[in-house]
């Protein structure tokens, strides 16, 4: 074999750097083989429409990953290798039609005139809603970043009871299980709030009427509003190249714009890999694949995994599919609601809950949505360094899109490939933007689109589109995750771990599946 190290990673998204550094600090030698010329996975940074205007291609918001352990551990060296944060004081808002909005600040004061606007009612429950949240942050968070199932997560439950007692305990269990709809009905009144603190749980596929989506409308409206929206300033790549330098500093090692075509395999142990090249690298100890259960037994010869495992990873379930659009502006968008929102990191454009609901249906049905949800971040407006002067990028994510459309919600656009059916989806997006900023067609410089096949062509973690590595509905969630037997990061081979995305605790620039592969490598040797 040409080469060799203690652990190979297969992938360098930011779970696998993850992974990198906690094996390194434990005394490994370690190399990471990426199929891109780039390191970072889903959390990438570029020029990709005009120069000197830095896109995040994919992911943006870095607040799951200031709460993560790798950046506990490694934060001081991060930022001496030029990692820094911007943090956004108007999280998010939601705009409505008749130039009506509902922005959250975090500025506590600030938002609760914003609820009061809609109603008392709904401001006296955001108070205790946010109220609830710090009572029970300091137990569930540290619960979501341990292994499921595990003794340690069932003395953090034990934890959970002790502090907070039974009823409180079953009622926190009972959120964590809930729809967004139920969740937000019981609380709220007005459909203008509603609609706000919804959206979050579709940035995960997760409808309305999911259950198990409200805790993600829960707990990310909660912390944004008490941390405002975290965003790596000068763009995400900076955090990635920030944890590539520490990784280097540690003697690791990379390979870049390689494919790994095959795990090498023998009696029932991973030895190695090998790449598209041809080449074969050697692992002393082990080999950890940041890849969905898709792309795992393609590089496994089946022969070596159990039947059960290899109908499992068949049938692991991908969620929606996700189109992105970079635009580059000429100047700031004008919201019609109100001048602030350009100053919003997010803006949410479903309008309504019923609007996502019958997005979340379409697209079910193997249709192209008629009013898909749009998440807008305006990240130059908070980071001057990504645009050159008086001129702005805009991201817009679109949630959510079938993998392979057979029809049209509204019978306008003929089904054919993503490059056919590209130019018309843009000029409905476009459309839906341009009911609440008019002026958005005058300023748009340029643009480029990354279609649901696009995105997999990048990254073929990125299944159909889907950029949280599978469906988190709670059939596939906690200790389903990938699925039942396996969601401790092992696999039936021996000496080959599986982390990423399609691991507990799923999609999100979390890092805490790369950390806990690892923690489990290291228990293991």
């Amino acid at each position: 074999m040409e080469h060799d190290a203690d652990v190979i990673i297969i992938g360098a998204g930011h779970n696998s750097l993850t992974a990198a550094l906690y094996l390194q600090n434990a005394g490994l030698k370690v190399l990471l083989i990426e199929r891109s010329e780039v390191p970072g996975g889903a959390a990438k940074t570029g020029d990709i429409v005009e120069p000197d205007f830095h896109h995040d291609l994919f992911a943006t918001n870095i607040g799951l990953f200031m709460g993560s352990r790798v950046y506990a551990d490694f934060k001081d060296e991060f930022h001496k290798n030029g990692f820094d944060v911007v943090v956004g004081s108007q999280p998010f808002s939601s705009v409505f039609p008749n130039g009506k909005c509902i922005r959250v600040y975090t500025d506590a004061g600030k938002t609760i005139q914003e609820f009061e606007r809609y109603s008392p009612n709904d401001a006296d429950s955001w108070r205790e809603l946010i109220s609830y949240f710090q009572k029970v942050a300091p137990y569930l968070f540290p619960f979501l970043q341990m292994p499921m199932p595990s003794f340690k997560s069932a003395m953090q439950f034990w934890k959970i009871y002790r502090k907070l007692g039974y009823r409180e305990m079953l009622d926190l269990a009972r959120v964590l299980i809930m729809s967004p709809r139920h969740f937000l009905d019981e609380r709220f009144v007005s459909d203008e709030v509603k609609a706000l603190l919804s959206p979050w749980a579709f940035h995960l596929g997760l409808s309305p009427d999911c259950a198990g989506g409200a805790t993600f409308s829960f707990l990310e409206s909660a912390a944004d509003h008490l941390n405002g929206m975290a965003l790596s300033k000068g763009g995400v790549g900076n955090l990635i190249n920030a944890m590539v330098q520490a990784i280097r500093a540690r003697d690791g090692q990379f390979i870049l714009g390689q494919a790994v075509t095959e795990v090498v395999v023998s009696n029932g142990k991973a030895f190695g890999v090998k790449t598209a090249d041809g080449s074969t690298y050697h692992a002393k100890k082990a080999v950890v694949a940041c890849v969905t259960p898709k792309q795992f037994i393609e590089l496994v010869d089946q022969k070596e995994l159990p039947e059960g495992f290899v109908i499992k990873s068949k049938k692991y379930r991908f969620g929606p599919g996700t189109m992105m659009i970079h635009l580059t502006l000429d100047r700031t968008m004008e919201w019609e609601a109100d001048d602030d929102l350009k100053d919003s990191a997010y803006v949410h454009i479903a309008p309504y809950m019923s609007d996502i609901a019958a997005t979340y249906k379409q697209v079910m049905e193997g249709h192209l949505p008629s009013s898909p949800l749009l998440v807008i971040a305006q990240q130059s407006r908070l980071d001057p360094n990504r645009a050159p002067k008086d001129k702005h990028t805009l991201w817009v994510q679109v949630r959510a899109f079938p993998p392979r459309p057979k029809g049209d919600a509204l019978g306008q656009i003929k089904v054919g490939s993503w490059d056919e059916m590209k130019e018309p989806i843009c000029d409905r997006i476009i459309d839906k933007i341009a009911q609440f900023a008019p002026n958005i067609k005058d300023i748009i410089r340029k643009m480029v689109v990354f279609t649901p096949q696009d995105l997999e062509d990048e990254n073929p973690n990125i299944v159909g589109g889907d950029m949280v590595g599978g469906s988190q509905h709670l059939d596939q969630y906690f200790m389903f995750r990938p699925f039942i037997g396996w969601s401790r990061y092992k696999t039936p081979i021996k000496r080959l771990y599986l982390t990423g995305h399609s691991t507990w605790p799923g999609g999100g620039l979390n890092a805490t599946s790369g950390h806990m592969a690892a923690m489990q490598l290291l228990k293991d040797i």
